[in-house]
């Protein structure tokens, strides 16, 4: 709390200007204020203040003012100086063309009582201090002017105002020093009596300026960082210290600020900043800079009961033009791919490029899907016109996914990714399109994720399983192997099916480690029926990843020569596709197996792009087809046709034919009075675990 005022003192004749002594004003004959003499500070400690409008009203009057002319503490302003003072009002009118010079000092009368008067220009009208302080002699002067050399000797600049009003027409400067001179562009004159939002704009931060109004309020010490402007209108960055002081009486009299050029530092930061939170290529908001901007308007949205959109959009096949044309040639095509998209938005829609070739638009204020996907389409549109560089015409194309708040409140990161998927959506569908977001595919998606977190959980600490369907001979029904057939179990012990992780596990690369583990495992399964004296074969399953990355043979002979399993009772399954797409590959693989003993088998036959003509170019022992011909084959009479054509070819060309899926005996029945030698499928067992198969018993089982 501001401390209050000492009683005024009375039958005093403070306030009097002795006769013959040495007077703080200039002499009569001028009275102008040498605001470069030995006393520069417009007014000291002590002195009274009155601010005056330009219609002679009275604004404020301190305490001290109060006190000498006899006003109550609480008396109203807004009434007429005339009405106080009306040699004041008088003598101020006469003064008016002589201020915009600078202060002016007048010896004038009130109540019979003399006082020095100093009259100056303020923002809103006059100031008048009432020079009450004791004229200054011997050491005092010389300490003054030592004070005042100080200040001017100091390279910040400095400010005294009084302290108050902290309202309009606001605190008065009564000094600046040459620092502040040289910073702001005014000179003393024009500085002396203003207000310090003299130096201030419609640039300078309205935050700040609460803030640093706030502790002025409090009469607390208070450094703020403002935008502030030059007389030539200019601005400048001024780092702000303020202090206030308090007199003999306790009474706060007055605000101290050093203020300090940091303009070349803030333009610095501003730079870093915008390095930070801009793409150094385009200019545009970066990822970073997106997010700012995505996490204003959310909240903004969100206050306003609106809704937004984002768009993600990612170039198709930028890579190729970045290989073939060189980098430079990209970041052109990016520069032309961000102007022309610039040109469709909407005013207060914002791009930005997050990524190589990714770029995000937000769409404010948004009604439904509709005005989000039409401005997508446009963007798109904008892309259709070939590209000319050196002559030559390159046709580029966008994926667009549209996510919107529609549905509910979100945050940027999920808003981001719900863009970002359903833009792969379109990736996955083909390319140069639009997609709205859509929870299915979304819970899809996540579902895949949680099934790839099983997975990886299951290769690292197990969680795998095989089993095992039995292969039969169709004539006599007595089994002769069987095939391998992984399972994945989760840690709360449900089984995911195989179609579920398999794909994944071909899509993201797990599928090596995946068939690395039933490979050892497998093969010491068939190790102990070997060991133990049965002839019963084993098949597995290979992906074209295997085949690809050339480490089959490798895995399979490592774990021969570990185990001393015999190959020949090993059969090794591949789809048509893997030889039709790594043909010279795989072959050079296959027969380095066989060789070894390994019995290649198609598997799937019919499912793929069946071509008769290379079935006897391949290295393969046998053939499956697949379980959809099975399954059809009683109804379907041309189904049947089908496959006795096909198991009568295979057999000419020395192929043993394998039937997948067989469920009922008249299938058995149909396929065996077809030539057909070997079958699995649930009329002879489901796939079990090793232990369970019908041999079993008699294999030591450790």
């Amino acid at each position: 709390m501001r401390p209050e005022p000492p009683p005024a003192a009375t039958g005093s004749s403070h306030g009097a200007v002795p006769e013959g002594d040495d007077s703080r004003t200039a002499p009569e004959s001028d009275g102008l204020f040498v605001p470069n003499g030995p006393m520069p500070f417009l007014l000291l400690p002590g002195d009274g203040l009155l601010l005056i409008s330009t219609e002679l009203k009275l604004l404020h009057v301190d305490r001290t003012a109060r006190q000498w002319l006899g006003m109550a503490p609480d008396a109203p302003l807004g009434n007429p100086l005339e009405a106080l003072w009306p040699e004041l009002a008088e003598h101020l009118l006469s003064l008016v063309p002589e201020l915009a010079e600078g202060p002016r000092d007048r010896c004038l009368e009130f109540q019979s009582r003399k006082v020095e008067c100093r009259h100056f220009l303020t923002d809103d009208g006059y100031g008048v201090g009432l020079l009450l302080t004791e004229p200054v002699h011997g050491p005092t002067r010389e300490q003054m002017r030592l004070l005042s050399t100080l200040l001017e000797s100091v390279q910040d600049s400095v400010l005294v105002t009084t302290a108050e009003p902290l309202d309009s027409p606001g605190p008065v400067i009564i000094y600046v020093n040459d620092a502040l001179v040289k910073q702001s562009g005014y000179q003393r004159q024009e500085m002396l009596g203003r207000s310090p939002r003299l130096f201030q704009g419609v640039e300078t931060d309205q935050s700040e300026r609460q803030r640093f109004r706030a502790a002025l309020e409090a009469w607390q010490p208070v450094e703020v960082e403002l935008l502030n402007y030059h007389r030539n209108g200019s601005t400048y960055w001024t780092e702000i210290k303020a202090s206030p002081l308090v007199d003999a009486r306790g009474w706060f009299t007055h605000w101290v600020s050093v203020q300090r050029d940091v303009t070349h530092r803030r333009l610095t930061e501003a730079r870093l900043q915008k390095q930070a939170f801009s793409d150094p290529l385009t200019g545009l908001p970066n990822r970073r800079g997106m997010t700012v901007h995505l996490e204003e308007a959310l909240a903004g949205s969100e206050a306003e009961g609106s809704h937004l959109a984002l768009i993600f959009c990612d170039l198709d096949r930028f890579k190729e033009i970045n290989d073939r044309f060189g980098h430079g040639v990209g970041d052109e095509l990016l520069l032309e791919v961000s102007q022309r998209l610039q040109r469709q938005l909407r005013f207060g829609d914002i791009l930005a490029r997050i990524g190589g070739d990714e770029f995000v638009v937000l769409v404010t204020n948004i009604n439904d899907d509709s005005d989000a996907y039409l401005l997508a389409e446009r963007l798109r549109s904008s892309l259709v016109q070939p590209w000319l560089h050196d002559s030559r015409e390159l046709i580029v194309s966008m994926s667009f996914g549209v996510a919107t708040t529609l549905d509910g409140s979100l945050s940027a990161e999920e808003l981001l990714r719900r863009a970002d998927l359903t833009m792969y959506q379109v990736k996955a569908a083909g390319r140069d399109g639009v997609a709205l977001y859509d929870r299915a595919v979304d819970q899809e998606v996540q579902d895949n994720l949680t099934t790839l977190q099983h997975l990886q959980h299951a290769l690292r600490v197990g969680g795998l399983q095989i089993n095992y369907q039995p292969l039969v001979e169709l004539r006599s029904g007595r089994p002769i192997g069987a095939e391998a057939l992984v399972r994945l179990r989760t840690a709360g012990g449900e089984f995911i099916p195989p179609d579920t992780f398999i794909p994944l596990a071909e899509q993201t690369g797990q599928i090596l480690s995946l068939e690395r583990w039933v490979i050892r495992e497998g093969l010491e399964t068939l190790g102990r029926w070997q060991r133990a004296g049965f002839g019963h074969r084993l098949a597995i399953n290979v992906s074209p990843t295997h085949l690809e990355r050339g480490t089959l043979v490798e895995d399979l002979f490592v774990h021969r020569d570990r185990t001393g399993v015999d190959l020949s009772g090993l059969t090794l399954e591949v789809t048509e596709t893997v030889l039709l797409q790594l043909q010279e590959h795989a072959s050079t693989a296959l027969n380095r197996l066989r060789e070894a003993g390994v019995t290649i088998a198609l598997d799937d036959f019919g499912t793929g792009y069946s071509s008769l003509a290379w079935l006897s170019r391949i290295p393969i022992d046998e053939v499956k087809i697949d379980r959809t011909y099975i399954t059809q084959m009683v109804e379907d009479p041309r189904c049947q046709v089908l496959i006795r054509g096909f198991v009568g070819l295979f057999r000419e060309l020395g192929l043993r034919v394998v039937a997948e899926g067989i469920e009922t005996s008249e299938q058995r029945d149909l396929l065996v009075a077809m030539g057909c030698e070997v079958g699995q499928g649930w009329l002879f067992g489901r796939p079990v675990p090793a232990g369970k198969l019908p041999w079993s018993t008699e294999v030591p089982i450790p």
